[in-house]
């Protein structure tokens, strides 16, 4: 599981979204959810999240690793390390 962690007014979520649009489409077997940070921080808070957008990877509902900002490479690595399980 890839949770990608965003917000409508984030300028790097925005641009980040189109390449997690294209790999969840292109790993079936991943299952990729969005979640949008609220104004109020309490999800930020609950998940301890510093920066958006923040990418966090989950293996047997165990974190397994997150990315933050907008580093495409290193998202790309995370999709490749879960689609190797």
């Amino acid at each position: 599981v890839i949770v990608n962690f965003g917000a409508d007014c984030c300028l790097n979520c925005q641009v980040m979204e189109p390449i997690y649009d294209k790999l969840s489409n292109e790993h079936s077997n991943i299952v990729f959810i969005s979640v949008q940070i609220d104004d109020e921080g309490a999800v930020m808070k609950k998940y301890g999240l510093r920066v958006i957008p923040t990418f966090k990877f989950f293996e047997h509902s165990v974190e397994a690793g997150q990315v933050t900002g907008s580093i495409v490479c290193a998202l790309m690595e995370g999709v490749k390390m879960l689609a190797a399980v």
